[in-house]
């Protein structure tokens, strides 16, 4: 876990199509969760970026975090700063030097992804 310390880790968990009346190219979007962790505590945040490249960041809150032997995170979440976003009910494992996420989506739908360090 020591290789993540210090470094935004991002995973795509969805993506929004807004229903305009004209032909607009920067009616979708991609949403990603991002973290930060350090020895203490996790940052997790939203990214939303737009088709035209347009990004905003949300911030859900900073969390404590910790490792056990199974390999799975487990982490401090505050469901009323993680209601309503793909952070709420997430799941995140360590597994063969990659840390693994398992999302659950309003609809129930459980996805996992891969969280990489952002370039």
């Amino acid at each position: 876990m020591n290789f993540f310390l210090h470094k935004e880790l991002i995973a795509k968990v969805g993506s929004i199509c807004e229903e305009t009346p004209d032909d607009n190219p920067c009616a979708g979007s991609e949403v990603y969760l991002s973290l930060l962790f350090n020895k203490e505590k996790v940052e997790i945040a939203e990214k939303e970026i737009s088709t035209c490249g347009k990004e905003s960041l949300s911030l859900i809150g900073s969390f404590n975090w910790k490792l056990v032997r199974n390999g799975n995170i487990v982490i401090d979440i505050v469901s009323e700063k993680t209601k309503g976003t793909y952070a709420d009910k997430m799941f995140l494992e360590l597994k063969q030097q990659q840390l693994i996420g398992n999302v659950t989506h309003l609809n129930g739908r459980v996805i996992k992804c891969v969280f990489k360090e952002k370039k």
